[in-house]
């Protein structure tokens, strides 16, 4: 991949950036600041509870933003790689006991192997390659061109934390902005689309919340979806689909808590913080359906 290309991954980056700031301005210069400055005690508190509530979703948003878009989503390791004479001889003499225990398989029953990798590497069960990123990422999610990364096992937490905290602070302003919006509206004598008159930028960022709100909301309620039941993005798409087949069985199901736990950590106070102090495992093996002993 060529320096231009690179460089143009993060164009969406610059986007998404310039658009959090714009609506941070917009939202703190012409709705905030003016409840604050009001002389109405009611106004003024009702402003600095909006204030703080806003500023301690929106920071806890932007530290998932940076940690989903700068932590590596997880690489298979180098012990991991395939012996040239294992390709070409297609014995598997070398295995270690991690690859012999895989759960995911080939249809002829051997373990999978990724080719396009340089060297090649044997594939972790979740595991897949990224066109993106030209390597294997630890359960793969997907990649987010928003993000310029892919969501993988280290940074899954980060990014369903950001989508979060997003819809959240999204809909708390149109909320917010509602009366304003409305005042607007009911008093405008005549539409201006000059971006230095109040009005008209208030209005075009209440609109554009109100689009971003609900499309953020429809992709949290389908990542958390995901997570209550230990799916990825290419696992419900591959595997399970809105149709899934009778005899389908999630391997990896733990149980609601269970699967929260995997993503967000064996501790619930620390559900809510962008960290994985409590999250368990390395990406390379998991914890199994206790159900699939029985079935």
């Amino acid at each position: 991949m060529s320096a231009w290309a690179r460089l143009g991954r993060w164009l969406p980056v610059l986007f998404v950036t310039g658009l959090i700031a714009w609506c941070f301005l917009v939202f703190m210069l012409d709705i905030l600041i003016p409840l604050l400055d009001s002389p109405d005690k009611a106004q003024h508190d009702y402003g600095l509870g909006c204030t703080i509530a806003f500023n301690i979703i929106f920071s806890l948003a932007m530290i998932s933003f940076l940690r989903a878009v700068f932590t590596d989503p997880g690489y298979i390791p180098d012990s991991w790689s395939v012996h040239p004479d294992d390709l070409e001889s297609g014995e598997r003499t070398r295995l270690m006991p991690a690859v012999l225990q895989t759960q995911e398989k080939k249809h002829d029953g051997t373990v999978r192997i990724c080719r396009k990798s340089k060297p090649a590497m044997y594939k972790p069960d979740r595991a897949h390659y990224c066109r993106v990123m030209q390597r294997c990422v630890l359960k793969m999610d997907h990649f987010c061109p928003w993000l310029n990364n892919c969501i993988g096992f280290y940074n899954h937490k980060f990014f369903v934390l950001f989508v979060a905290y997003m819809a959240m602070i999204t809909v708390f302003m149109v909320v917010v902005m509602t009366p304003v919006f409305v005042n607007i509206v009911s008093n405008m004598e005549q539409i201006t689309l000059d971006l230095k008159d109040q009005e008209f930028h208030v209005s075009l960022t209440y609109l554009m919340l109100c689009l971003l709100s609900v499309g953020l909301s429809a992709f949290f309620i389908f990542h958390a979806y995901l997570v209550l039941f230990n799916y990825t993005t290419i696992e419900f798409l591959e595997k399970r689909g809105c149709q899934p087949p009778p005899d389908h069985v999630n391997r990896y199901h733990l149980g609601p808590v269970g699967n929260v736990c995997s993503v967000f950590g064996s501790n619930p106070l620390t559900w809510w913080l962008p960290v994985r102090w409590t999250v368990e495992g390395d990406g390379l093996s998991f914890r199994l359906n206790p159900g699939l002993k029985t079935l």
